[in-house]
């Protein structure tokens, strides 16, 4: 430390300067006092930059971020002064080297040393970033070793230099060796940017070289860029973590709390408590020698220990981006010991705090919860994050950040294990939190809004979700950018839950276009790419474009192998849409060829009563169905029905639905009476299991009757028809649609077994509540008028049913066309019944006219 010099302020704010720590590109650092006894280093803005608007406006923001970051590795801003003149800001005084000059003077740290500084790195960076920050510069000058474990200092207000004439002219901001590569090219920084100076930092310590060698900056930043860093000298478990931080590709980094994660995976902190000094006696010495200056303890400049024997510079005069180069003491100073730590109060109460309540105890538990979450346990991680969260509330109180953040570690565990709607709830708390600890734009806050969003959708809340991904998208591209891997997960959710409240054609304008940014941004073969594309032709189809759904599916399909092997879930699925879109477009025997091929590789690898084989094997069979193969179709049904029992059970709604398929198909295939003994035997079980008045139980009914009916055995089937009837209009109203048509069916069974006077009477009034419900054009409405006609007929009332006939024959042309196939059964029975009358001369001249039209329509309609 130097003293004062002739200018220098003897006092900024309510801090007395005490002497000079060093000056850099943003200002002059001063070591002073508080009004409480407490040393701080006060930076004091350099008088250019506090004329330029710009400058002053990010110091600013950046100082009132700053201030709210508390984190245990971090140095603390305790005051500044934004708006005087000049500007300031100043930060907790670290009694300690950096880490720069720990390893000039004894070299590389050992293992035992690095694994402590590594956790208090990552627990500071996460601490930066959840106040929205960016460190920037993140060097081993930055990083001070105090007695209980590291502090990074100059955080955040780095960017306040931005734009400012300092990098206005070309300057590269940073130090080469420990800038990211998208710092180093002048790209987008993000967080994963300080996760890279991290590892290099790191390996700094670990391995006393940098990762990137020496030499001309500018060969350095071509070698960060481009050339693989050398960790020869870290050691092996160090050396995984760093390579995970120094990763090329941001996305492929760790985040803070990863790495916190990967850090618990190897090295446990032990249980004393307080903890011992991590530093190997070479670097405490350091530290003791760098014990605060006794300028700073209102003793005169000069009489305190500005320098270590070897003559290193004090802390917070490291050179860094805001103080490159320290002061030279110009004399000896003599040594003293360092004061004796003050002693530690006890509890109000009288008693130790318990030691698992104490925040290393809880911090070390909330590691570990994040670390079985990155196994993949999400349950135990979900159990554990509950806990914790119960303790911390207990300990810290329900407003403590501590908590609000483990709260939405807690949620993420919920989502993972797909409780959603577990998670909205504890979200829903979460986000104003959030937002009262951290303002609007921060990063973690939209994070959280986002997990939120997620959630809702989810639950089966779309519309909620989609109100609130309104704001997140626009907000997350203004925050991180339209092509950050979250807002592109924004995105990705709104089109989804558009499709969840079914909009699709909307949710397939949105992936068209989100598949272009995704190839963009990640390659066409990154599995974000594959899926987009994948949800672009699901919900094409699902807009009405089956065909072009199944066209693009096609396309994906052999990219889904090549990249994930053609055995993998998301292959299959793939397969599994084509085939569906496939069957929807019309295309039934491609459909079912594609649906036996994933049926019997479903079956190789996932086994052959896995449920996702039985629904391929149930696709197969509907499609061989539609394309007109009953039988086959009847066979497969009937194996795949004893197959549900065996594996889901007897009563099992998909083995009841697969009967009811099976019978349906020997009907189509014209057996009859086996039909209706299977829907008799359905619709008994459907009643035990469903109940009696359930509409599968009822449709299973009107099935039986009907192809009792089929079968010859009409007056039984009207007796049927007519209960079913009955027991409709209870259960569904005597409107309902199918309460009617149970009755039209009643009646045409009648008239079929011989009753026609009944059946006509019962279908007349038929005819009516079809005319009152649905309308008296429509075809229920004409084909009862023509039955009740036909029957009354049989019934011997010819002329009658010849006059009903003409009406319904002009009723069916004026609805349906001259050439209606309805239209010319009605003239047909209506010639018919004439003759019948007595009036064959009529009856002849209709038959030719008749005769003549179809004629003329067979021949139009082949031409």
């Amino acid at each position: 430390m130097e003293p004062l010099a002739a200018g220098d302020p003897a006092r900024v704010g309510d801090f007395v300067l005490r002497g000079r720590l060093g000056a850099g590109g943003m200002g002059e650092v001063f070591l002073g006092r508080s009004p409480g006894g407490r040393a701080a280093a006060v930076k004091v803005v350099h008088a250019h930059l506090a004329r330029q608007p710009q400058f002053r406006h990010r110091f600013r923001r950046e100082v009132a971020a700053a201030r709210s970051v508390s984190g245990a590795y971090t140095a603390p801003v305790m005051a500044a002064g934004p708006e005087d003149d000049p500007p300031w800001i100043a930060t907790l005084y670290v009694p300690g080297p950096s880490l720069a000059d720990a390893v000039a003077a004894a070299g590389a740290l050992p293992e035992d040393s690095v694994w402590p500084l590594a956790a208090g790195l990552a627990e500071a960076l996460q601490a930066i970033h959840a106040e929205g920050l960016l460190h920037r510069d993140l060097t081993p000058s930055n990083v001070l070793l105090a007695a209980d474990g590291p502090r990074v200092i100059d955080f955040g207000i780095s960017r306040a230099l931005d734009g400012t004439v300092l990098t206005g002219t070309g300057a590269t901001i940073g130090t080469p060796g420990f800038m990211s590569p998208e710092q180093a090219e002048d790209g987008d920084v993000r967080q994963a940017g300080d996760v890279f100076s991290c590892g290099a930092v790191l390996a700094y310590a670990a391995g006393g070289v940098e990762p990137f060698g020496g030499g001309a900056p500018l060969g350095i930043l071509h070698r960060v860029v481009t050339a693989e860093p050398r960790l020869d000298a870290v050691p092996r478990r160090i050396r995984a973590l760093v390579a995970a931080c120094l990763a090329k590709n941001p996305d492929d980094r760790p985040t803070p709390a990863e790495l916190l994660g990967l850090i618990a995976a190897d090295w446990d902190p032990g249980a004393d408590f307080p903890a011992g000094s991590p530093w190997p006696e070479a670097v405490a010495d350091l530290i003791q020698a760098r014990a605060t200056p006794a300028a700073a303890r209102g003793g005169a400049p000069g009489t305190g220990p500005e320098t270590e024997p070897g003559g290193a510079p004090p802390p917070h005069a490291a050179p860094t981006r805001t103080a490159p180069r320290p002061y030279t003491p110009t004399q000896p100073v003599a040594q003293e010991p360092p004061p004796d730590p003050p002693p530690q109060p006890a509890p109000a109460s009288g008693r130790r705090v318990p030691r698992a309540d104490r925040p290393r105890a809880l911090n070390r538990r909330h590691r570990h919860a994040l670390r079985v979450h990155k196994s993949g346990d999400f349950a135990e991680a979900e159990r554990l994050l509950a806990a914790l969260v119960a303790d911390r509330t207990r300990v810290q109180g329900p407003d403590h950040p501590d908590v609000t953040y483990s709260r939405q570690h807690h949620a993420s565990a919920l989502m993972d294990a797909e409780r959603w709607e577990e998670a909205a709830r504890i979200l829903a708390d979460v986000v104003p939190a959030m937002l009262r600890l951290r303002g609007p734009d921060n990063p973690g806050v939209l994070l959280a809004h986002q997990q939120y969003a997620e959630s809702l959708g989810n639950a089966g809340e779309p519309e909620e979700a989609l109100r609130l991904l309104a704001d997140i998208v626009p907000d997350s591209v203004r925050l991180r950018g339209p092509d950050d891997p979250e807002t592109l997960l924004a995105r990705h959710l709104h089109a989804t839950n558009l499709a969840d409240t079914g909009d699709y054609a909307q949710a397939a304008r949105l992936f068209a276009v989100l598949v272009d940014d995704r190839i963009r941004v990640h390659g066409p073969d990154h599995v974000k790419t594959l899926t987009a594309r994948m949800l672009h032709a699901h919900y094409l189809g699902e807009a009405g474009d089956p065909a072009e759904a199944a066209r693009l599916l096609a396309a994906l399909i052999p990219n889904q192998a090549r990249l994930r092997s053609p055995d993998h879930s998301e292959t299959l699925a793939a397969r599994g849409a084509r085939a569906r879109h496939l069957g929807a477009a019309g295309e039934y025997e491609e459909a079912a060829r594609a649906y036996g091929e994933l049926a019997a590789d479903r079956a190789r690898v996932l086994g052959p009563d896995h449920g996702d084989t039985l629904n391929a094997r149930h696709h197969h069979a509907h499609y061989v169905g539609e394309a007109g193969r009953h039988e086959e179709a009847a066979r497969a049904h009937a194996g795949l029905a004893a197959d549900r029992a065996r594996v889901q059970g007897p009563d099992h709604r998909d083995t009841l639905n697969e009967r009811d398929y099976h019978a349906y198909h020997l009907g189509e295939a014209g057996r009859r009476d086996e039909a209706a003994r299977a829907y008799a035997e359905l619709a008994a079980d459907r009643a035990r299991v469903e109940g009696p008045d359930h509409l599968d139980t009822l449709s299973a009914r009107e099935r039986h009757a009907s192809h009792l009916g089929g079968s010859g055995r009409h007056l039984e089937a009207a007796r049927l028809h007519a209960g079913l009837a009955a027991d409709r209009a209870r259960v569904q109203g005597p409107d309902h649609r199918d309460t009617v048509l149970a009755r039209h069916f009643h009646g045409w069974e009648l008239g079929e077994g011989g009753e026609c006077a009944e059946a006509a009477r019962l279908l007349g009034e038929v005819a009516d509540d079809w005319a009152r419900v649905v309308g008296p054009d429509t075809p229920d409405t004409l084909k009862a008028r023509h039955s009740s006609a036909r029957y009354l007929g049989a019934a011997g009332q010819h002329a009658e049913a010849a006059r009903l006939l003409a009406g319904i024959a002009a009723d069916w042309a004026r609805v349906g066309g001259p050439d209606h196939p309805e239209t010319l059964a009605a003239r047909d029975h209506h010639a018919y019944y004439l003759g019948e009358a007595g009036e064959h001369e009529e009856a002849e001249r209709l038959r030719a006219g008749l005769a003549a039209d179809r004629t003329r329509f067979e021949r139009d309609s082949a031409a």
